[in-house]
């Protein structure tokens, strides 16, 4: 018998310059990670609510809106934003066809969780939810089912002036379903 011990062989660690060997590997991964942020960036973008080819006319803190109502051209939607106790809220004003002055929330009560994504084009509100257009309900005339019908805001109407009042904006507002 010897007297040798046997010593187990020592585990070499891989040296500083071997990373390289792996490199098929961390290609595929960073692929892989380019891949999928540029799916999550698109998705994103698509989901994106069209902008509005409308400006909009912001009013100052607490203001109502008084507006020439010579300025209202038939079938030409103005959008206005309101700033009060803290909100922002958007509504439109337009004169119909039938030379009647509306004043409405820019949303629908259906779609009012979704106000954020929706947009004017074309001279009419789109829903964002549904992308289609909504409409003001008249008297005596039924929406379908299927189609968003914007929220009446109260307003008066004079040859001088159209007045919309904040206060009636915010109240409207506070009736949506959050």
């Amino acid at each position: 018998m010897s007297n040798h011990h046997i010593h187990p062989k020592r585990l070499t660690t891989p040296k500083r310059g071997d990373w390289y060997a792996l490199w098929p590997v961390w290609a595929l991964c960073g692929g892989l990670v380019l891949l999928l942020a540029f799916g999550l960036g698109w998705e994103y973008v698509a989901n994106l609510p069209p902008k509005s080819d409308i400006p909009v006319a912001t009013l100052d803190d607490g203001r109502d809106l008084h507006m020439d109502p010579r300025k209202l051209v038939s079938e030409q939607l103005h959008v206005f934003e309101a700033h009060a106790s803290g909100q922002k809220l958007k509504f439109i004003v337009e004169r119909t066809q039938d030379n009647v002055v509306h004043a409405a929330l820019a949303s629908c009560k259906t779609c009012y969780r979704s106000r954020d994504r929706h947009y004017a084009a074309k001279g009419k509100m789109m829903c964002g939810e549904c992308n289609m257009p909504m409409n003001f309900v008249t008297q005596g005339k039924q929406t379908s089912t299927n189609s968003c019908a914007l929220v009446e805001v109260p307003h008066t109407e004079t040859k001088e002036n159209i007045t919309v009042l904040v206060r009636d904006v915010l109240a409207q507002a506070a009736k949506m379903p959050q």
